[in-house]
């Protein structure tokens, strides 16, 4: 099969796909969306590529015709990542991931945390209101910050929260979502959900654990490569913030 992931770096679900897809060795071609101009809302993309108009999406064509006209489509981050793991030829590490009917009652823990990463981590993402905020003119910055970007903040304390008090009973050399040894989709979407406001300058001393475990799969040679373009923009927000921020004090 021939994979085609349309995607950009800049956004957590995509960039949690592609590190799946090389931690797996699966072969991919990549295709960047430019999503922030509007291009997956355009007409060839709704209709050829992903009728939801979101990225990432998954184009697989069959191997003797490696066309637009493909065999199978796909969106949705999470969707993508247990197809991936279906369909990788190296079933053994694929597993480690995502079990599926493998291990039933740990891939129904990952699918309880991929759902509640939606409702929870993914919503009180703050990157793309700062890099709005780090766009806009210095005298309404202070307002966006405290009228906007503290609220979804103070939300996420919440879940940070929760989190932090379900790894306090695991072995704090291995901390993942279900408690094994290796990390889980659930993991890995949620870090590189989390990493967005770590590449601006954020930490979380208040959340060891937390912190512990990101830094754990941030540090896959896969995760830094594929995180690089978020990387240097943080570093562009953190270096012309001019403090508004609170680097320091936010989440302690």
């Amino acid at each position: 099969m021939n994979l085609t992931l349309y995607a950009n770096r800049l956004s957590q679900p995509c960039r949690a796909v592609e590190i799946l897809l090389r931690e797996l060795d699966v072969p991919y071609t990549w295709h960047e969306v430019d999503f922030a101009n509007g291009q997956a809302r355009e007409p060839w993309f709704a209709e050829r590529i992903n009728a939801f108009k979101t990225i990432p999406a998954l184009l697989e064509t069959a191997d003797d015709d490696p066309t637009m006209n493909a065999d199978f489509r796909l969106g949705e981050s999470h969707a993508i990542q247990r197809y991936i793991c279906r369909q990788a030829d190296n079933q053994e590490k694929a597993r480690c991931w995502y079990p599926g009917e493998h291990d039933s009652h740990r891939a129904a823990k990952i699918d309880q945390w991929l759902a509640w990463h939606h409702g929870n981590i993914r919503c009180h993402d703050t990157f793309h209101d700062i890099m709005n905020l780090h766009l806009t003119l210095p005298m309404l910055k202070y307002e966006l910050q405290q009228t906007r970007i503290r609220p979804l903040q103070e939300r996420l304390k919440s879940s940070l929260a929760l989190l932090e008090n379900h790894f306090k009973h695991q072995d704090a050399s291995a901390i993942t979502l279900c408690g094994s040894k290796h990390s889980s989709l659930a993991d890995l979407s949620m870090v590189c959900e989390l990493y967005q406001i770590i590449a601006i300058g954020y930490r979380f001393p208040g959340y060891p654990r937390v912190a512990r475990w990101i830094d754990a799969i941030a540090s896959r040679p896969h995760f830094q490569d594929v995180s690089s373009e978020i990387i240097a923009q943080g570093r562009s927000i953190r270096e012309q913030s001019g403090g508004y921020l609170d680097l320091e004090h936010t989440f302690i």
